[in-house]
């Protein structure tokens, strides 16, 4: 470790952690590039207000820590961007119940706040079972207003991704941001929000109460009632 960064001081393996990724926005840009190799300017346009020498900063510091590398993205991109690492990779799950907590024990929703849907999604899907959603085996496409991201089972575990999903989704919803966060936040139930019009859903009933119990979103079983 640099002599001049700051540390605790501790043989602790939570202040180790701490020294690494406990700057103001580092553990943020880490949520962004969970969700998949983000360039620089798609990181600074998901962080206003970070500026760009800090973004540049912590970004180094990622690296150097052994938590992010710099690559090229395959055609037709094929531009330069900043990806995980396999120790970088470790980090998601933990990263998901943090944003799993913050949904529950957070301040609350705030209007004039900046939020993107996918967010919100990362802090849902923390509380599946990687074993039990590679058993369901099909991706689940998210469209709440004007976004659109997905979940799904990898080698790595489970995976959220901005955009549409490479394959046909098993189970598809289409809500807005608000339901999103209710049902997150087990404030209504999936099938009250579908009896409502709030959430549109495109898949079986055995399919969708297969997912709400990988998934242990509110209301499962829901699709039966």
């Amino acid at each position: 470790m640099d002599m001049n960064a700051r540390t605790y001081g501790q043989n602790c393996g939570l202040a180790r952690a701490l020294d690494l990724l406990g700057e103001r926005w580092t553990l943020l840009i880490m949520r962004d590039l969970g969700m998949g190799p983000r360039r620089y300017k798609d990181l600074a346009e998901g962080l206003p207000g970070i500026g760009t020498n800090l973004l540049a900063s912590r970004l180094k510091s990622l690296e150097e820590a052994g938590v992010i590398e710099r690559i090229v993205l395959p055609p037709p991109a094929s531009v330069a961007a900043y990806a995980l690492t396999s120790a970088g990779e470790e980090l998601r799950p933990m990263l998901g119940q943090l944003a799993a907590w913050g949904l529950r024990h957070g301040a609350g929703f705030d209007e004039a706040d900046m939020t993107r849907a996918e967010w919100i999604i990362q802090g849902m899907f923390a509380r599946a079972d990687a074993g039990a959603a590679s058993r369901f085996g099909g991706v689940v496409q998210f469209d709440v207003g004007e976004e659109s991201a997905w979940i799904g089972p990898s080698a790595t575990g489970i995976v959220l991704r901005p955009g549409a999903a490479p394959t046909t989704p098993k189970v598809r919803l289409q809500t807005d941001i608000s339901t999103l966060l209710a049902v997150a936040n087990d404030e209504i139930a999936v099938a009250d929000a579908m009896k409502s019009g709030a959430l549109v859903v495109d898949a079986s009933a055995e399919d969708l109460d297969e997912f709400l119990r990988v998934y242990t979103l509110g209301g499962v079983g829901a699709s039966a009632s």
